[in-house]
């Protein structure tokens, strides 16, 4: 088995915390599908699926799964908090970009965010 080391990474992670949001917009299955699909619709990502499910009585978990990439949430609605992840190896500006639409499209009080570089390379 051949070894992995850390290198200069390929990858851009943002870990996204939205607080004070909408339950109604947190609760939507079409709202959600709605942003993140024109979020990614000025990228150069292909989609290769999607699926979201609503719980009951509230709350919303989904994902897309991108060709270089993924964007996924869980929601809880009664607490007005939103939990985004955005990972791509597609190029720091697309992904930025990405991020920017799904932060302008959210209405919420305070928002957290975190920036991960991700990647490896095989050790000689």
């Amino acid at each position: 088995m051949k070894k992995v080391c850390n290198s200069s990474p390929d990858g851009i992670h943002f870990l996204l915390e939205f607080f004070g949001c909408d339950a109604n917009e947190l609760d939507s299955v079409s709202f959600w599908e709605n942003i993140f699909s024109e979020a990614i619709a000025e990228s150069d990502v292909t989609l290769l699926n999607k699926h979201f499910y609503r719980f009951e009585p509230h709350g919303i978990t989904g994902y897309l799964l991108l060709s270089a990439s993924h964007i996924s949430i869980h929601t809880w609605p009664e607490y007005g908090y939103v939990a985004c992840d955005v990972f791509s190896c597609g190029g720091e500006e697309e992904t930025k970009g990405i991020v920017k639409y799904i932060k302008m499209s959210l209405r919420h009080g305070k928002i957290r965010t975190r920036r991960l570089k991700r990647g490896f390379r095989v050790c000689p």
